[in-house]
């Protein structure tokens, strides 16, 4: 802040000499007393001969005099000084936040003229809060209170009984991506009068009392309250003391009327809801995990097969200590280099040989021993870190591949692309730098995308992959029959190979229908100049059933468990060892 300005705030606004009553008071005495030597000296001035003389009594009337119109002046000013006294009262309880501060100025001259436009301006300002107010804790699709009031709230929460339920919609994101997202906010906006109404029994009037909008605290020991907490996910508090039968009757009928169809455009469109429940008595020292511990009972239920709802339980407080903990190991990880990566081999159906390694990630922690990816890639990801898991993979991997071509393999690398590293659009520039600066090439990896992250974004994803593939990586699209592709987006994406789910194949064996559809999906992506790659192979039957399809590359338990470096090496000169390729693959995890 200015020095000048520092020294105009400390000034004593309205007192002593600057006062405005003061100031007019004074120059009305002196005017008078000048007013009265000038007709003095004017009178001296008239006849020379004559000279007046004004007395003990003339000094007093001029004294009366000037005493009055100065009585008189302070008087008036003091009606002036008033309105404007009451205007800067006002505005400092404005500056201070009190928007409803009256104006109580009632003049019939400037000062009222001004108190007018000041009144205009206050009613402008308050207009504009209402309206920031709203955008900023009222979710513009549902109208209920947003994320940002349900982490206030919650903060603030007072110690008493009561539960939080976590809501997720099923199967809404389908709806956005065959009807768009229209159809998809209607379906918002009724799914959550359907949950508020007859789901929690709450009308509008009930919902309004409950929550003070200007302190955004509850004010009732009975309400049922609703924010929409992020895409189609909402979050019910629920405050009173109620039995766990009767909390899980409340999900059930919130969970039963959001089963019900929703006619939008003359459409019947079916969804459904999961619910995670936990009580206030769960409540951490940190308020908003109570949210984290209601979302991992919401997705048990997903689990446990949708439509249904799961209560925060002990097995699921043990699961949040340990996600706290690998959370809190996460950095110290990264920092001593604890990850290394283990290498599945993919065995060509043609001759056997390894043609490819598939780097898979461990964790090697100090206390727990080795961990695997589904022990805590959930956690990182959680926290936001997978671009960083991506970026410790390859580094080991390039590192990896130098080692390997220097003792004579030359096989490639493939490595898993998370979803945060493709959701960023400078992802396929920065990777490339980045294998450059590990002085391998491109050519050496293989990147394997998931079909659902290729559908999230197609015209990202083919920006994406014709650049990666332009510059030698290989490209494959793997855990293909686990989502919901649109086959004539998928063919317009630029890739080498098509990599069938292991649920795909899981049956194949007894299934005449699994057989029907691997093979039309191996006769498509041959159709379209692509390999096959089959992953999950778990026996013999199941390996020589697939080289009769026609699928090129096998990878499974089966043909070989994920290795260390060492172990692969071993392998790999196993496999070059012998003379002559045999006719059929052979398992090569003993």
């Amino acid at each position: 802040m200015r020095d000048d300005i520092i020294q105009v705030e400390n000034v004593p606004f309205g007192r002593g000499l600057n006062s405005l009553r003061v100031r007019f008071t004074i120059m009305i005495a002196a005017a008078c007393v000048i007013i009265s030597a000038l007709v003095y000296f004017w009178l001296e001035s008239q006849d020379e001969h004559v000279t007046h003389h004004i007395g003990v009594s003339g000094l007093v009337i001029v004294a009366l005099a000037t005493a009055a119109a100065s009585a008189v002046t302070y008087l008036m000013t003091g009606k002036l000084t008033r309105p404007i006294e009451n205007l800067k009262v006002t505005a400092e309880a404005i500056a201070k936040g009190d928007y409803d501060r009256l104006i109580t100025v009632d003049c019939n001259c400037e000062v009222g003229g001004l108190a007018d436009s000041f009144k205009k301006m206050v009613a402008r300002l308050n207009d504009n809060v209402a309206k920031i107010n709203t955008l900023a804790y009222e979710d513009g699709v549902t109208g209920l209170p947003n994320r940002a009031v349900l982490d206030e709230v919650i903060q603030n929460l007072p110690s008493t009984a009561g539960h939080v339920m976590f809501i997720d919609l099923d199967r809404f994101k389908q709806v956005n991506d065959i009807y768009g997202h229209q159809v998809g906010d209607t379906l918002l906006r009724k799914a959550a009068q359907r949950m508020l109404v007859q789901g929690l029994e709450m009308d509008t009037g009930q919902f309004r009392n409950c929550l003070t909008p200007d302190q955004l605290q509850i004010s009732g020991n009975e309400c049922r309250l609703l924010f929409r907490f992020a895409g189609d996910e909402f979050v019910a508090l629920i405050i009173g003391d109620h039995s766990e039968s009767e909390i899980t009757a409340l999900a059930t009928r919130v969970i039963d009327t959001i089963g019900e169809p929703f006619l939008i455009e003359d459409r019947s469109i079916q969804i459904g809801a999961s619910v995670g429940i936990v009580s206030f008595e769960e409540k951490p020292k940190d308020s908003l995990e109570i949210i984290k511990r209601a979302d991992l009972a919401m997705y048990e239920a997903k689990k446990q097969g949708r439509g249904r709802f799961a209560v925060f339980d002990d097995t699921m407080r043990s699961s949040v200590m340990d996600q706290g903990e690998l959370e809190r190991d996460f950095p110290a990880a990264i920092a001593r280099s604890q990850f290394e990566v283990h290498y599945q081999p993919k065995i060509s159906l043609k001759d056997g040989s390894v043609c490819g390694l598939e780097a898979l990630v461990r964790w090697q922690h100090p206390t727990r021993g080795l961990l695997y990816p589904a022990q805590f890639l959930p956690v990182v990801g959680s926290i936001g870190a997978l671009d960083r898991i991506g970026r410790e993979v390859m580094l080991i991997a390039a590192s990896d591949i130098r080692l390997l071509r220097s003792v004579g393999f030359q096989q490639r690398i493939s490595v898993n692309v998370c979803p945060t590293q493709f959701a960023d659009d400078a992802f396929a520039r920065n990777l490339i730098a980045f294998v450059a600066s590990l002085g391998v090439q491109p050519a050496d990896f293989q990147l394997e995308v998931t079909e659902n992250i290729a559908m999230t974004d197609v015209e990202k994803a083919n920006e994406h992959l014709t650049a990666l593939r332009t510059a030698g990586f290989e490209i494959a699209i793997d855990d293909f029959g686990t989502g919901y592709s649109n086959l004539a987006q998928l063919m317009k994406l630029p890739y080498d190979s098509l990599k069938i789910d292991r649920s795909l194949i899981s049956d194949i064996v007894r299934s005449h229908n699994s057989r029907t559809i691997v093979m039309a999906v191996v006769n498509m992506a041959h159709g379209l100049g692509h390999k096959v790659v089959v992953e999950g192979v778990e026996d013999a039957e199941q390996l020589s059933l697939l080289k009769m399809i026609g699928c090129d590359v096998a990878q499974g338990y089966f043909t070989g468990h994920p290795m260390d470096l060492s172990s692969v090496v071993q392998l790999l000169r196993r496999v070059a060892a012998l003379k002559q390729p045999h006719d059929k693959p052979v398992p090569l995890s003993a």
